[in-house]
């Protein structure tokens, strides 16, 4: 791709352009520039304490964490097709009896 300096003007008179209409007061002396602003969901929040629970849990098993990730990079994790279909099935079955 090829920038001509045209498109660089351009670009920077947006820029400039911009920088002005941020501007919030523009009284000598007190300019002050609009801020960005964060809003996180209720949603958000509750993963985040979730995920940070989850974080200081003593029930996972870093041992089998590790043994999986160190598996699968090497790419001698395998998966048993008939486990992984009994697994679905068992737990179908338990979602429609609950």
């Amino acid at each position: 791709m090829i920038i001509s300096k045209a498109q660089v003007q351009n670009l920077l008179q947006v820029y400039g352009k911009n920088k002005k209409i941020n501007r919030v007061d523009s009284t000598p002396g007190t300019q002050s520039i609009k801020k960005d602003a964060l809003a996180i969901s209720d949603e958000s929040r509750i993963k985040q304490k979730a995920m940070q629970a989850i974080r200081q849990s003593d029930d996972i098993r870093l041992d089998k964490v590790r043994d999986l990730q160190e598996r699968i990079s090497a790419g001698t994790y395998t998966v048993n097709e008939d486990e992984v279909a009994e697994k679905m099935i068992e737990r179908a079955i338990v979602d429609r009896l609950i």
